[in-house]
């Protein structure tokens, strides 16, 4: 059984492999161009963009072996450090925008990172070559079948919650359940029905929610920092004042935990060891596969 698992993997990867490069390139292409802000960062996303696009179509729908004769790949773009590129003031400002879930400044972060595209459609098998390669095994529950469908062919749309802006899920199927309906008025076999099986990419990078809450405690004390040397000066220039501003929208985009991790270029956050139902929160839903 684990010669198969490690041969499914190897098929996921063959395939994943050359489409991931092609947009690793393109992302590794885009200069960083902190004085220019956010506009040279957004073209940038969208070359990546098309990159993805183009390598999607060429990936092979069929996995070598035998292992799956119908799957549906995403490219994985791994994130990258956008920390001190980002103009934050104009990412706040996408806060006027259209959004699909509960925060446009998230998404806009996803945009930039390139985290927005469609999760990859899996087997069973080859979720378990994941898992068993060291991936990271997550379940999620919906309340509505139409719900399941949707997250599996749609666009992720990110929630919000205790660990931040993102997509929640959980390693134990018993909380997924619950989640399906909560006041236990479906049969079981419904309920089921209503959970999806998922794994993160073996080579997905992840850290714990302490590791990122301590980082970001000591990136916010240095912002607090520096708004104090501004706010403190005897007569501020007009300079002086939108540096302040930019400064306050910097503290407030790091305030959500999610997007201080997508801005970091984590793909998911691991907060089983500080809540009671273990929560994950996906940033990047193109390190996913879906069990389907």
């Amino acid at each position: 059984m684990g010669g198969d698992l490690d041969a499914a993997w190897r098929s996921v990867r063959e395939m994943l492999g050359a489409a991931a490069k092609d947009a690793g390139d393109a992302a590794a292409a885009v200069p960083a161009q902190a004085a220019h802000g956010i506009t040279r960062i957004a073209l940038g996303a969208e070359a990546t963009e098309t990159a993805n696009a183009a390598a999607l179509g060429a990936a092979s729908s069929d996995f070598s072996g035998g292992i799956a004769s119908a799957a549906t790949s995403s490219t994985y773009v791994p994130g990258r450090d956008l920390i001190d590129e980002v103009d934050y003031s104009a990412l706040r400002r996408a806060g006027g925008t259209a959004s699909l879930g509960t925060s446009p400044t998230f998404e806009k972060i996803q945009r930039l990172q390139g985290f927005d595209g469609p999760v990859t459609i899996a087997t069973p098998h080859e979720v378990d070559a994941a898992v068993a390669a060291g991936g990271q095994e997550l379940f999620r529950g919906f309340e509505e079948d139409r719900y399941v469908d949707a997250f599996v062919t749609d666009p992720v749309r990110p929630g919000g919650g205790t660990t931040g802006s993102g997509t929640y899920a959980s390693p134990l199927e018993s909380v997924a359940l619950h989640y399906t309906d909560p006041a236990r008025t479906q049969d079981l076999s419904t309920r089921q029905a209503r959970v999806v099986r998922m794994a993160l990419r073996p080579d997905a990078k992840t850290t714990t929610l302490r590791a990122l809450e301590s980082e970001r405690n000591r990136t916010l004390t240095q912002v607090a920092r520096e708004l104090r040397v501004v706010r403190n000066k005897a007569n501020p220039t007009a300079g002086d004042t939108a540096r302040y501003a930019a400064l306050l929208d910097k503290e407030l985009a790091f305030a959500d935990i999610g997007q201080y991790g997508a801005l970091r270029g984590w793909d998911a956050i691991d907060g089983s060891d500080t809540w009671r139902n273990r929560e994950w929160v996906v940033l990047n839903p193109t390190a996913l596969l879906i069990q389907r």
